[in-house]
Parts: C-alpha cells; structure tokens; sequence
C-alpha cells in the first residue's frame, strides 16, 4: 500500500509539528509514504457554503492528484478535511458529476477514475494490524491524566464519515495504549467552535470559554487534539481571550513520545506552552 499524508493548509502554515509527528509513527511502522507538494487546500465548509461546484472541483483537483500518483489511501490530519474528501470521494461515485468535474481537470491534465480511499490518521491507526504494530513499538508508558476534543467532522455525518455513531473512541483507544487516563468531558464529541470563532466573536467567544471552563474542572495534566481547528481553541485562543487551559499537543506527538522519539523531535518546542509541556514530561527524552 501506497500512503500520502494530505495536510491541507493550515498545519502547514500555523500546526507543522502535527505533520512532523505524523511522519514519525509512519516511519516507525515501516509504512510507505510519498509528499506530494501539489496539493491545495481541501476546499472547507467555507467554499461548501457558498458554491458546492466549486468544492468538489477543489476537492476533486486533490483526489485527482493522488491518483495520478498511485497513492492507495490519502491520511488526514483535520477534521475539516477528512469530510471534504470523503464527502467529494462519495460525490464522484455519480458518473454525472465525475464527468462534469474532469471535463475541468482535463485541462490540467489530470482526471479522476477511481478517487483514492480517505482516512484521518486515527482511523487508519486503529485498524487491526496498524494498532498491533505500533503497540509492539512502544517503549514509554506515559501516565497522565488528560482530556481530548475529538474532530468532531472525523465522525460526523455518519453517512460521509462511515464510522458507527457509537464509535468515537478512536483517539482515546490510541492514548490508552499509551498509558494515559482520558478524562470524560462534556464538549469532548461536540464541535470545538473554531469556525465559529473566526467569523462572529459575539457568538463564538462565549462557546469556547464553556469548553475552557469544563476542561478546567477536570485538573488534567494535558489537553489532546487531532485537528489544527481544535488546537486553535485550545492552544492560541485562550491567551487571547484571557483564559486558561492546561497545555494543548497533537495526539501522534505523545504517540511520538510513546514510541521513544524526544520532546524536540516531535516538534514540542514549537508549542507556546513549551515549558510547562517539559515540566509535564520531565522523565521523558527532552532533545
């Protein structure tokens, strides 16, 4: 099997030490994976709210890309992403919208026969033979207590997502393996509200400050996401919004830990919450 990691662009420009993680556990398990530097962004709820057309040609663009390359399975690491491409992977099932999308693609020479399988990395990671080679790589149990915000569009809709609606333990099972003790709270499964956030304060202020304030009452050592809108929320805005959270990293970053990699590899330093992280982890490898 032929893998791409589809980072989309805001890991690229704001998140880079998800990617580099996510490299790391790939290249732990010995898994084939190839960068593509041509991808674009997946299209977002952005363009699907105001032209449908649009994203599926956006979309499509990017299926098509890893097509042509011979890539088996793109992994993604937003949620936002994974429901665009699975969304626009089902569309393309239609051969009345596969044609009307590649009479466009033709033109750049690129054209979608059969659009390549969709996966957030905790999805794939969770497959029965993936899980059972990263659990022989482990080599540090890492006894924390933490929360999580799932990726709410990983799971949401069921029909795109095509994973049961009781099944949202993904990251949670991946933590566990790990030694951590995951702490329930009552936004975990819900949106985080970044997109909110970033086009009407008035309303997406007080959303996230109830997340804030129930992640709070739980006295977690760390908060753990697996989507850049999340880590948004829970990582840049609190500052902002002159709130407090307790440190925020990418779920493949404590796997990185997990397997041997240091604070440094997996791109920690990078988190503005870097010191209190090391203070956190202080019986792991720093650099």
């Amino acid at each position: 099997m032929k893998y791409t990691i589809f980072s989309g662009c805001l890991i690229q420009t704001r998140f880079p030490e998800y990617e580099k993680a996510t490299r790391l556990i790939l290249n732990e398990l010995s898994l084939k994976f190839e960068f593509i530097d041509t991808f674009s962004c997946c299209g977002s709820q952005i363009v699907e709210s105001i032209d449908e057309s649009l994203l599926y040609l956006i979309a499509g663009r990017n299926l098509a890309i890893a097509e042509q390359r011979g890539i088996d399975v793109i992994l993604t690491l937003c949620g936002s992403c994974t429901y665009i491409l699975k969304k626009t992977r089902l569309k393309l099932q239609d051969e009345m919208i596969r044609r009307k999308i590649n009479s466009k693609l033709s033109k750049i020479d690129l054209t979608i026969t059969h659009p390549v399988q969709v996966k957030h990395l905790a999805e794939f990671l969770n497959e029965t033979p993936i899980i059972q080679r990263l659990k022989s790589k482990l080599k540090n149990k890492i006894y924390l207590k933490v929360a999580l915000q799932n990726p709410c569009m990983l799971y949401r809709p069921q029909r795109i997502s095509q994973i049961p609606p009781t099944e949202t333990s993904l990251i949670i099972r991946l933590l566990r393996e790990c030694g951590m003790d995951i702490v329930y709270h009552e936004f975990q499964d819900k949106c985080c509200g970044g997109t909110i956030l970033a086009f009407n304060n008035n309303i997406g202020e007080p959303l996230v400050k109830k997340r804030y304030e129930a992640v709070n009452k739980l006295n977690t050592d760390l908060f753990i996401v697996g989507c850049p809108n999340c880590q948004l929320v829970y990582n840049i805005f609190p500052s902002i919004l002159d709130s407090k959270m307790p440190p925020s990293i990418f779920f493949p970053q404590l796997l990185g830990l997990a397997v041997g990699y240091s604070l440094q590899d997996v791109g920690l330093s990078r988190n503005i919450d870097f010191e209190k992280i090391k203070k956190i982890l202080k019986n792991l490898p720093q650099s």
